[in-house]
């Protein structure tokens, strides 16, 4: 294939990569739980999963390919919560380059 098939898994859980992540400042302003935000013209907040999901929707949308998983009962780091669920999706992934 001219453009790679993507696999973005992910844990269901994750409140780091999130669009309502604490650890986004801008997410923190809009709460009113950063003293002197400046608002979302200045310092917006990071949607991370809607941002990544939009990339990858255009890239599908130009002849790219993806698959998301959402890993249940798992949170920012499903190699480490879920090695055996990895495992597979990696594994099963792989198989489907084997000799292209």
């Amino acid at each position: 294939p001219s453009q790679p098939f993507v696999l973005w898994m992910r844990g269901a859980d994750d409140q780091i990569v999130s669009d309502t992540s604490f650890f986004d400042f801008g997410f923190l302003g809009q709460l009113g739980a950063v003293p002197g935000w400046p608002g979302a013209e200045v310092y917006p907040p990071q949607p991370m999963v809607t941002q990544v999901r939009t990339v990858l929707d255009d890239y599908q949308a130009h002849g790219g390919q993806y698959r998301e998983v959402i890993i249940p009962d798992c949170g920012h780091s499903p190699h480490i919560e879920k090695p055996d669920t990895v495992f597979e999706l990696v594994h099963s992934f792989l198989q489907g380059y084997e000799g292209k």
